[in-house]
């Protein structure tokens, strides 16, 4: 016996793929699990990331950074 385990993001394309399975002779789907606390926390930004939103949003960014070669990427970091 094989198993499969799958991780999807949309609530109605799991109720379609679960309509789909079982119908599917031979498959059965034996749990049917919403995301755990632990993977759901790991989709929380951590407090470096949520002060650079904090900076974007607050439009006093670094502005533009050009990454088509090192010399203009230090060039944009000064400006």
């Amino acid at each position: 016996m094989a198993q499969l385990t799958l991780q999807i993001d949309s609530p109605s394309l799991l109720e379609q793929l679960k309509s789909v399975l079982s119908l599917m002779k031979g498959v059965k789907i034996i749990a049917d699990n919403p995301l755990s606390k632990s993977i759901a926390l790991e989709e929380i930004p951590n407090a470096e990331t949520l002060a650079a939103m904090k900076e974007a949003e607050s439009g006093h960014d670094a502005g533009v950074v050009r990454v088509d070669s090192l010399e203009s990427f230090m060039a944009s970091l000064e400006e």
